[in-house]
């Protein structure tokens, strides 16, 4: 007698996880739909291109944890199966509208309620037949989520394979080239410039085989235009990428140059927010290691990996700061990047692999970008004296208020130790190249994509201004019996020019992208004059434009019509404006000719081709 109700409350648990399950999936297409409406609006959604079926996976586990707690309850308390459909509708709903930008929380909160209510009602007239459909179709549900997943995969290692077939055999000898783009590293923390704390130990030893040059620019102030830049040798302007648009199949990339050429190509990508596929700069890679298939990148792409979890972090982190064994949980930051050890490993995992020959491999560094999350040893090697210790979550929501670079010394003391850690690694990736004997015939540069500010001029990070410190950034290049060592350039340089020179080095007198190489300063009888330098960054209220030459750098915020000279070999910091000055008076019009005619090198046109389709873009006046 006791075998039938046993079996009954058998079968009514598994209904209710079949139920979580086959909600969760609908609810994961849901959350797809909302992503791909998105993509009408911008090229970034900032998810992993296995998003198409981590989603629904994740939703599907998410709701069944939800079911599991159904199922205990109902130990006790019976749960009715209307009740648990309405309580997955509601959450289903919840999460697909807290993924529309501009509808508040709280209304995101009542329509979920609303819908709920309305479903449980619905379908406690119907549960027969809404039990049976739930049942028949979950088996389809499940298989779409698995031919999703194993189609993404298949098509990415296919696509792969394909590119690598089309290459064409390689000139015997050709070199390898290592690019190393350490984002948001500026040139002023380095102590291979000089600086007081001993930063870049392993980077100053490196640079005495090569060439280090002591004033190097980006060409803007943020990630995407300078990473486009480097890789395509146009100007920031020329390129049109923002926020919302990534770099257009048009242009010609140093990848696609060097994979016509014969070179294995791949990237190990760390800032998978501006660097990842989404942002065009994958084009000519056949290997492109962006978002890792991990539990942890399914979390984030979800409607709860973006707005719950965020909000149980900010109220449960700072106690557990205060709870030294439960601070060893060390919640995960959202977006937290792969660290500086985890991209090294898998690109030589790569090498090993692969053992292609020759190679061009580009690795994006994110340690020294926000949020900074060095070990511990290095978080706190540069604590300054005299500074109230600041919680770790202290700006992670920083008010948009003018500071004073006193007020997040701390802040830069974190930021120090990790790049103080990003060369740690660095020195162990050059002794593991070396010790494979791949290092001797590889052209290996280092640099950043740009700087950041720590309320020297009142502002904090980057992409808000051009001032100094968020454009100049370091620049190494490492290439023995071709680059001299120990040689320090003076000269200002831009890293347009990065693409031409590695060019130049690999292929000599082959250009087929715009710049001048850099080995002119140490060919004989080469051109040793400097670069203008010219910077640019586009805001929500106006383009913000930079030039520099003969002494001077000229800035000019379009919006506000603001105008700024300053003393480019003495004035570092930039604190004094010579725009008022009778000389700075006398050679304004020269500096705003220059920004809206004319280019760096001997009047070459800032709007120079070198795409595709040789499509070119105007200054903007």
């Amino acid at each position: 007698m006791e075998a039938q109700p046993t079996a009954q409350a058998g079968e009514r648990r598994g209904s209710l996880l079949a139920l979580a399950v086959w909600a969760g999936i609908l609810t994961g297409f849901g959350e797809l739909a909302k992503v791909g409406i998105d993509l009408f609006y911008s090229d970034f959604v900032n998810r992993s291109r296995d998003a198409v079926w981590m989603i629904p996976a994740f939703d599907a586990g998410l709701f069944a944890l939800v079911g599991l707690v159904l199922v205990l309850i109902g130990v006790r308390i019976r749960v009715p199966w209307a009740i648990a459909a309405g309580l997955f509708a509601g959450l289903g709903t919840l999460l697909i509208l807290l993924l529309v930008q501009r509808l508040h929380p709280l209304a995101a909160v009542a329509v979920a309620a609303g819908a709920g209510t309305q479903i449980a009602r619905l379908a406690e007239r119907r549960v027969p037949v809404a039990s049976r459909l739930v049942r028949r179709s979950l088996p389809w549900l499940v298989g779409v989520v698995v031919v999703l997943g194993v189609a993404t995969v298949s098509w990415r290692q296919v696509a792969e394979r394909r590119l690598a077939d089309s290459r064409p055999r390689a000139v015997s000898g050709a070199p390898n080239v290592l690019l190393l783009i350490l984002d948001t590293v500026r040139a002023a923390d380095l102590s291979l410039y000089g600086y007081a704390r001993l930063t870049t130990p392993q980077l100053q030893h490196f640079a005495e085989g090569g060439a280090v040059f002591d004033r190097a620019f980006s060409v803007a102030s943020w990630t995407l235009p300078s990473h486009a830049s480097i890789f395509t040798g146009q100007w920031e302007t020329a390129l049109h990428v923002s926020w919302w648009d990534g770099l257009d199949e048009q242009w010609l990339t140093l990848t696609e140059a060097l994979h016509a050429r014969g070179y294995a190509t791949a990237a190990f990508v760390a800032n998978v927010g501006y660097v990842g596929w989404e942002s065009g700069l994958s084009q000519g890679f056949e290997h492109y290691d962006d978002h890792p298939v991990t539990l942890w990148t399914a979390t984030t792409a979800t409607a709860f990996g973006m707005q719950i979890y965020p909000r149980l972090r900010r109220v449960l982190a700072p106690a557990l700061t205060r709870m030294p064994l439960l601070w060893r949980l060390r919640w995960p930051k959202l977006h937290e990047p792969r660290s500086a050890e985890k991209i090294g490993d898998s690109f030589l995992s790569w090498l090993d692999r692969s053992r292609p020959a020759p190679f061009f491999a580009f690795l994006n560094f994110m340690d020294a970008h926000m949020p900074y999350a060095p070990p511990d040893s290095f978080r706190s090697r540069f604590r300054s004296p005299l500074v109230r210790p600041v919680s770790r979550y202290a700006w992670l929501d920083e008010p948009p208020v003018r500071l004073t670079p006193a007020d997040v010394r701390p802040k830069q003391d974190v930021y120090d130790g990790s790049i103080a850690y990003l060369d740690s690694q660095l020195g162990h990736l050059f002794r593991e190249l070396d010790r494979r004997g791949r290092l001797n015939n590889t052209l290996v540069i280092v640099t950043a994509d740009h700087g950041d500010e720590f309320a020297e001029h009142g502002f904090v990070d980057h992409g808000n201004t051009l001032y100094r410190l968020s454009v100049q950034v370091p620049l190494l290049v490492w290439f023995p019996g071709r680059v001299p060592p120990g040689r320090r350039v003076a000269q200002p340089i831009s890293l347009r020019n990065i693409a031409a020179t590695v060019l130049d080095l690999t292929a000599p007198g082959w250009a087929p992208l715009p710049g001048r190489s850099l080995a002119r300063f140490w060919m004989p009888g080469g051109d040793t004059t400097a670069d203008t330098i010219v910077a640019s960054v586009h805001r929500p209220d106006g383009l913000i434009a930079s030039v520099a030459f003969d002494s001077l750098r000229y800035i000019r915020t379009d919006s506000s019509g603001t105008e700024e000279l300053y003393d480019f070999n003495h004035d570092l910091l930039e604190r004094w404006n010579l725009v008022e000055s009778e000389a700075g008076r006398r050679l304004l019009p020269r500096y705003r000719a220059a920004l809206g005619v004319t280019s760096p090198a001997k009047g070459e046109a800032l709007t120079q081709g070198g795409g595709k389709s040789g499509r070119s873009w105007p200054m903007p006046p």
